[in-house]
């Protein structure tokens, strides 16, 4: 765990770390650069370094991962589907073979999902989930930190719901899944938040939207 850690401020600058040549300059043409992913949040996150209490169980994963499944509250569908549309249409036309020649930066203003000061306390008891610390995000070469202000709560092996909360409420509900992750985790728990509060569940890459669970469990979907 130390040597962890330790690696971790490395990364960040809040540690020395050994002296390296300087790096080869190399041109490239930027007209062959591709993006591996069409489409990431545009959130203006904070970081901060990880204690050690912090950094266990905290979720890991690639920047470019935030928010790319994503709650909303139902009253938002008109907007996110008016998104949605747009994105289909811009992926369409930019991608190639080898990735995306642009990237889709969805500029979302956040207002709480979920209200209340507790509420994530309150979404973790409702899913019988376990509250974790808030997520560490990283790029392809070093860790950016732990996210300000965040939260996650682990729903099973490999899968977990995370975001951004403050006094107001949830203001960023999203969830991560590891591959090999079973879909109906977040299924049930879409559907269990359902029940409460009124939201959609939007995955951005797959473009769709689950807009509502029915008493039998069946799921209303929408695609652009």
């Amino acid at each position: 765990m130390k040597k962890l850690i330790s690696s971790l401020m490395v990364a960040l600058g809040a540690a020395p770390s050994a002296a390296q040549a300087p790096d080869k300059i190399e041109v490239i043409d930027i007209k062959s650069i591709r993006f591996t992913m069409p489409t990431v949040a545009a959130d203006e996150l904070g970081f901060v370094m990880p204690s050690t209490k912090s950094f266990e169980g905290a979720p890991q994963f690639h920047e470019d991962e935030w928010a790319q499944v994503e709650f909303f509250p139902a009253n938002r569908l008109s907007e996110i589907q008016k998104r949605l549309a747009e994105y289909k249409a811009f992926e369409r036309t930019h991608r190639g073979a080898n990735g995306w020649t642009d990237i889709y930066a969805r500029r979302i203003s956040r207002a709480p999902v979920l209200v209340g000061q507790s509420a994530a306390d309150l979404l973790a008891s409702t899913l019988h989930g376990q509250r974790l610390p808030s997520p560490i995000l990283t790029t392809a070469s070093r860790p950016l930190g732990q996210v300000e202000h965040g939260f996650s709560i682990r729903l099973s092996d490999k899968v977990h719901l995370y975001g951004l909360a403050d006094d107001a409420g949830v203001n960023v509900l999203a969830a991560l899944l590891d591959r090999g992750a079973d879909d109906a985790a977040l299924t049930n728990a879409f559907t269990a938040i359902s029940k409460s509060n009124n939201v959609v569940l939007v995955d951005w890459r797959s473009q769709m939207v689950l807009v509502s669970a029915n008493k039998s469990g069946a799921i209303d979907v929408w695609r652009p």
